[in-house]
């Protein structure tokens, strides 16, 4: 069996960060044996990389080094499609890369070190660094990255990681054992919470997860990759899907008044009825003093996830909503 694949699935970005993710890759001190590039761009936008002198050079430098590598066209699926391709390529390994991430020299000797050193290893992954996202020390503290932790603290990857820990999942960019697990293919072409997905799957399995000191600069691109599908239903639908395979509770978003906060604390009993943990991110936080559920602020709610598709009154919108505030805060939650 072959030993390391390296994936990159790319939409929208042959101007902006993939250039950058495979000089990335290019200079790490240990190199994978393959890579391969899943073009997932509509087919009027596709180019043949071969003919962008960029490219060109990134090519003959990757062959250079002694790395084969390929182009294939993806379905336009999400990116869950395309990495379940890489992971059924026939490799021991594969290093699953974004197409707007950086990885520093080491990232791939230090992960494949901890991979082939420790028994049972399922999935690895260093820090995964947004150079203009900012955190305070108190954030620092709580991150956590237990599944049942989600919806209410920030990931330890966004973070320099100084020791090795185990974790329950990875994000973004990391090594992994192929041909165990496999990627949700329920999802959107959003693929939102497919990381999450499929490496908590190596944990349910029995295998272990880690975190380890080595650095991934994540430049979150604001365009291209996901955030290149406007679709706010998608992400509705992903965490639904997202949530029946994972029991770790549910998440509410109250961004808005306090006269909406006392409509939803009216279904509150519901909601804790309903879900083993609840955490709610309010403006209006002694609204709900008297409950001993987790709150966090809007700010944190932002950096855990999209909340977009929280907004009461777009959901109304769009829906053409007749009904109650209260009967909306029911369908969008319960």
């Amino acid at each position: 069996m072959k030993e390391i694949l390296c994936s990159i699935a790319t939409r929208g970005r042959y101007d902006t960060t993939l250039p950058l993710a495979l000089a990335s890759i290019i200079n790490q001190t240990k190199l994978p044996d393959h890579i391969i590039i899943f073009d997932d761009n509509d087919e009027d936008k596709r180019i043949d990389l071969r003919e962008k002198e960029v490219y060109r050079n990134l090519l003959l430098m990757i062959e250079l080094k002694g790395i084969t590598w390929q182009v294939i066209f993806g379905e336009r699926k999400g990116p869950q499609y395309n990495h379940q391709i890489a992971n059924t390529f026939g490799y021991k390994w594969v290093l699953r890369v974004d197409d707007d991430t950086i990885l520093e020299p080491n990232v791939l000797q230090t992960l494949y070190n901890k991979a082939t050193t420790e028994e049972n290893v399922g999935a690895v992954g260093g820090c995964i660094i947004t150079p203009w996202w900012n955190f305070s020390v108190e954030e620092r503290n709580k991150s956590s990255n237990k599944i049942e932790d989600i919806y209410s603290t920030p990931n330890k990857q966004w973070f320099p990681i100084i020791d090795t820990e185990e974790v329950d999942h990875l994000h973004c960019s990391f090594l992994y054992r192929a041909g165990v697990c496999d990627y949700n293919l329920q999802l959107s072409p959003k693929g939102f919470r497919e990381e999450t997905l499929f490496t908590y799957e190596f944990i349910k399995r029995g295998y272990k997860n880690f975190i380890i000191p080595c650095k991934t600069w994540h430049l979150k691109a604001s365009e291209g990759g996901i955030r290149g599908v406007n679709d706010e239903e998608m992400y509705i639908y992903d965490e639904e899907i997202f949530r029946k395979n994972i029991d770790c509770g549910k998440l509410c978003v109250l961004n808005n008044g306090i006269g909406d906060h006392l409509v939803f604390e009216s279904i509150l009993p519901e909601l804790i009825n309903k879900y083993k943990k609840l955490t709610l991110a309010v403006c209006y936080p002694d609204v709900f003093e008297d409950y001993n559920i987790p709150l966090i602020s809007i700010a944190d709610a932002e950096k855990i996830t999209n909340i977009d598709r929280y907004n009461i009154y777009k959901f109304m919108a769009d829906r053409n909503w007749k009904n109650s505030l209260q009967e909306a805060y029911k369908t969008l939650y319960l």
